[in-house]
């Protein structure tokens, strides 16, 4: 049996709600519907997309990857509503809309185009900033939107959110390093290692996070020494 629109919609809120609980309130409907529908959805996939334990869900490696797959269906499938709306040709008005510097560079243009087709008349304003400062400003009511990493979000309860992107940590290594032949690296094997870092938006924070768990902090350069 092929998985339906629902099933995405149900498996991606769960996906950003962390519970069933949430996902359930957030959409509405009851825990067990939620529930039934994950299930079918990974007896159709053949996969586990979530590990259960006793406070919730974590998402597994073949979930965050079916996350941008479903992501997109949902995605396109609002486009193709949209496109055939009455609405459209009259929708007008200005959107506040604000932008981390690493998600400008990353997901913008495709995300403004596709906003754009779909509301020809709405005129866009943009400001860039760090993702404090923006979520700052949604609160405010001085933003209609953000669209920025969500990971690390102060209030989530005064926000909405929903996942566009799914980005994976990944490890690039030259040819020549001892781990390059290796099947499988854990985050023990590199914490040691020299670390060329990103440390736009919250990236050094969420690498700071990711390293600490393990006991680990990343090196820094320390002065040159006096010759």
């Amino acid at each position: 049996m092929a998985f339906t629109i629902r099933q995405l919609q149900f498996f991606v809120a769960v996906a950003e709600q962390g519970t069933v609980s949430g996902a359930a309130q957030n959409l509405s409907i009851s825990q067990s519907s939620v529930t039934e529908a994950i299930k079918e959805l990974e007896s159709d996939l053949g996969v586990e997309l979530f590990e259960r334990h006793p406070r919730g869900l974590n998402i597994t490696h073949k979930g965050h990857q079916f996350l941008r797959h479903a992501t997109k269906i949902l995605a396109d499938v609002s486009d193709a509503r949209r496109s055939f709306s009455s609405d459209q040709a009259v929708a007008g008005g200005r959107l506040q809309l604000g932008v981390t510097s690493l998600v400008a560079g990353y997901v913008l243009s495709d995300l403004l185009a596709r906003y754009r087709r779909a509301y020809p008349g709405v005129e866009v304003s943009a400001i860039e900033d760090n993702g404090d400062y923006l979520e700052h400003l949604l609160v405010g009511g001085k933003l209609d939107i953000a669209v920025m990493v969500t990971s690390n979000l102060r209030d989530r309860t005064a926000l909405q959110s929903e996942i566009l992107e799914v980005s994976a940590y990944r490890l690039w290594i030259p040819l020549s390093h001892r781990l390059a032949s290796a099947d499988i690296i854990s985050i023990g094997d590199i914490a040691s290692e020299p670390l060329i870092m990103l440390t736009v938006d919250e990236i050094e924070e969420n690498t700071g996070k990711l390293l600490s768990a393990i006991g680990a902090r990343p090196c820094r350069p320390g002065p040159p020494a006096a010759s």
